[in-house]
């Protein structure tokens, strides 16, 4: 079966092109023909090309040269529904926040227009039409492959402030889907409601929790130092903070060091040792597999960090008030489906987690349990949704 991905393959972020690798190596192992379509939205081109240095951009690329199975390269919708109408069997669209919009007249865009012109966030474009993740375009009499969505999610979108024919576009395009996963319960009440109750998706582990079962690494993409005793931080901390966090770590045999981002690396100078970039997808993904523990901001570095066994507290900088949380994907993760909470942990101007909290609740052995259970029962999950889905192609393309 001939089954294309559409996802956010070709960002330039680690989280990105892991989970649409470990999507790839699912589908492979289910005897399909996966490939991956390369469409390359020129806004989110550009955002990360003025973000992320030459020597990180070739990473980045040199990974989805070597391990992700490509179509051809589209600039246009038109050219991506041609190829899926022509080529395909499935579109299976995610995982990651493919169904994020940005409502140009929310209050924080208003805010945000008024203070710097724009409404665009700085990693998001604001919507005024349904981006290609939505699949657009009108199934027609021509060849139509099945639509799937694995994980998708729009966390963060205030859906209730979209305009009224967005409103339309987005409740067209969902009823036009033949399945439909979510990975968080925000994004499940922003389909219901754009549907108006007519579409009920399922929910669906990210597919990074099962990337380590499908696929393992070339040795050269292995980490190149050892992190089995070292905790790893990956957010920004002042310099007092981060002593006594290395005085705490150092009293319990282990290290400490930054972990990267693609856009930077969070170095600070009462490290160990550093870790810097340039730096592949899968060496990140390795270093959080091998860690003692990480602490940071990444959704993906939580998930990669859950995935393995590795404790993680995740910290929650978005300053959201305590009654949306819901938008919150680490909070979703942890509090509502691994009942984790003590490894959720907000941080802003209010709350000020000490070194011995973080570090506390870093070894909470409950907590990590927890984790362990629902990074074990998200992997069965996750084969179910994608064998549901390939039967319900399999019938379709029958008929």
């Amino acid at each position: 079966m001939r089954v294309g991905i559409l996802t956010f393959h070709s960002s330039y972020n680690f989280g990105a092109n892991l989970q649409t690798l470990a999507t790839q190596e699912m589908l492979k192992r289910r005897d399909c023909s996966p490939v991956v379509i390369d469409y390359r939205d020129p806004w989110r081109t550009e955002m990360y090309r003025t973000r992320v240095s030459p020597q990180q951009r070739e990473a980045h690329e040199a990974f989805i040269r070597r391990h992700i199975h490509l179509s051809p390269l589209f600039r246009s919708e038109k050219e991506v529904q041609e190829y899926c109408e022509d080529s395909l069997d499935v579109i299976l669209v995610g995982s990651d926040q493919v169904f994020r919009l940005l409502p140009r007249w929310a209050p924080k865009q208003l805010m945000r227009r008024l203070r710097t012109g724009s409404a665009s966030s700085e990693w998001t474009e604001v919507s005024d039409r349904l981006p290609v993740y939505w699949l657009p375009w009108p199934k027609t009499a021509r060849r139509t492959p099945a639509r799937a969505a694995i994980a998708a999610s729009a966390c963060g979108t205030a859906f209730y402030y979209l305009g009224r024919s967005l409103q339309r576009q987005a409740c067209r395009s969902l009823l036009d889907f033949d399945f439909v996963s979510v990975r968080d319960d925000w994004t499940r009440s922003m389909v219901t409601w754009l549907s108006r109750g007519k579409v009920k998706p399922e929910m669906c582990p990210d597919p990074v929790f099962g990337l380590s079962e499908h696929f393992q690494p070339p040795p050269g993409e292995a980490p190149s130092v050892d992190v089995s005793k070292t905790i790893l931080v990956s957010a920004d901390f002042d310099a007092k903070w981060l002593e006594e966090f290395r005085r705490l770590a150092h009293d319990r045999g282990f290290t400490i060091s930054n972990l990267p981002d693609p856009h930077m690396t969070y170095a600070f100078d009462q490290s160990d040792f550093a870790i810097g970039l340039p730096l592949s997808p899968l060496a990140w993904y390795g270093l959080l597999a091998k860690a003692a523990g990480y602490i940071g901001t990444r959704y993906h570095g939580l998930v990669s960090s859950m995935a393995n066994g590795t404790p993680a507290v995740s910290l929650d900088v978005s300053n959201r008030p305590r009654v949306i949380k819901t938008t919150s994907r680490p909070y979703d993760l942890l509090c509502r489906k691994a009942g984790a909470a003590a490894r959720y942990v907000p941080v802003n101007w209010l709350a000020r987690p000490t070194p011995a909290v973080i570090l506390e609740r870093l070894m909470d052995g409950p907590s990590l349990d927890a984790a362990n259970r629902y990074a074990e029962s998200a992997r069965t999950r996750l084969a179910q949704v994608f064998d549901r889905i390939l039967a319900g192609a399999e019938a379709a393309v029958r008929v």
